[in-house]
């Protein structure tokens, strides 16, 4: 596993929370996006740790990193993989 791959990952989690924020809602694609997550971090996940055919690594870590985002803005935030974030949107 790459020892860059948590900071690079907490960098992506924080574009897509700025997205997100300068968008001013969570759509209804990226929230499905975001569930499906979970069942391809089930089955592919190990593909994002220890590599696998060319762009799949990529693919799935870009997905993670847009999960945790809209994660992020539930109430509570999102609290894994050594990473905190809340974030809401401005009255």
């Amino acid at each position: 596993m790459s020892s860059s791959l948590m900071p690079t990952l907490e960098f992506a989690v924080m574009l897509r929370i700025s997205e997100i924020h300068r968008a001013g809602y969570i759509g209804d694609r990226l929230l499905k996006e975001a569930i499906n997550t979970a069942e391809l971090i089930a089955h592919e996940g190990d593909t994002l740790l220890y590599g696998g055919e060319p762009g799949k690594a990529g693919e799935i870590f870009n997905k993670l990193a847009i999960a945790i985002a809209v994660l992020s803005f539930q109430p509570g935030g999102f609290c894994g993989l050594g990473m905190k974030f809340i974030s809401e949107f401005a009255p």
